[in-house]
């Protein structure tokens, strides 16, 4: 257990959520540097509704901690909003990432009753929308495109969010087109994508990563088996694991990758595979390119 907590400490999560959000999230950044100080060598800050860019840029002393802020393209801020990008990548030295949809595509709102759901949220005040009632991020060409060219510009990281497999498949081609060569496949395992195995490894052979999250286990009951089985086909050269933490209820990020990464470990897949996916991956995908 000891090896695998110094590989935590080097370790960029790549996924985690932070607060404030309306989704009641159990940190923001200044809790989550104190909580996390010492423990974990990063984060990605993701949030469904704004760019955190800004939280990273007001901070000041992160103690340690390596930050990385992201945008999700969301309708909360103007969907596939390429200036939205450029604005999120000047904010910050480090490259960000740039998820596509998540609440709001279309695959997502079409298994989904709710674009929030009310139990995501717990609170007797909120009114939430029916899936049915929110127009989804169109995954339009030309804004497509668009925004591909500012992921380009600024070196940013391309992760596909809850868009279909498929729509991921024509995202990732029209990325390598645009010479885009960071890019994460979203949780691929998410019942609600459900990506084929076949076409993760055709993908991961184009350079693209597939992420594997501890929350697909702990929330979503995917069994440790048919994770660690997906990430044995791929190979771990292509994969990244993170946490896609933050709910309320859940651990902090470090213990639940380290709950992750030993049951991984007991089911057949090495420390030095780990270390790949959770240290050697990440800070590849992160590193500053000018």
């Amino acid at each position: 257990m000891n090896s695998l907590r110094e590989i935590i400490r080097q370790a960029i999560d790549l996924h985690f959520h932070i607060g404030p959000e309306i989704i009641p999230r159990k940190y923001d950044i200044k809790q989550l540097i104190d909580a996390e100080k010492g423990n974990i060598g990063g984060f990605v800050l993701k949030n469904h509704f704004y760019s955190t860019s800004k939280l990273i840029k007001n901070i000041g002393n992160s103690k340690g901690l390596n930050l990385y802020g992201s945008i999700t393209l969301n309708n909360y801020v103007g969907g596939l909003n390429d200036e939205a990008i450029a604005l999120t990548a000047q904010s910050v030295d480090n490259p960000i990432i740039v998820w596509f949809p998540t609440i709001n595509a279309k695959n997502f709102l079409t298994k989904s009753e709710f674009e929030i759901a009310p139990e995501w949220v717990n609170n007797k005040n909120f009114i939430p929308k029916k899936s049915c009632n929110v127009d989804p991020v169109e995954l339009n060409e030309n804004k497509v495109v668009n925004a591909l060219k500012v992921i380009k510009k600024y070196n940013a990281v391309l992760a596909t969010g809850h868009i279909s497999w498929q729509e991921s498949v024509d995202l990732v081609e029209k990325a390598v087109k645009n010479n885009i060569s960071r890019i994460i496949i979203t949780h691929p395992i998410y019942q609600q994508i459900d990506m084929p195995i076949k076409i993760q490894k055709k993908l991961a052979g184009k350079g693209c990563f597939i992420e594997h999250c501890y929350s697909m286990y702990s929330i979503d009951k995917i069994s440790i088996q048919k994770i660690a089985g997906q990430i044995k086909e791929v190979g771990c050269k292509s994969v990244v694991i993170s946490s896609d933490m933050g709910q309320l209820f859940s651990p902090k990020p470090s213990i639940a990758l380290l709950d992750f990464t030993n049951r991984l470990r007991n089911e057949g897949i090495e420390e030095d595979e780990l270390f790949t996916m959770l240290v050697k991956n990440p800070k590849k995908l992160m590193e500053t390119k000018k």
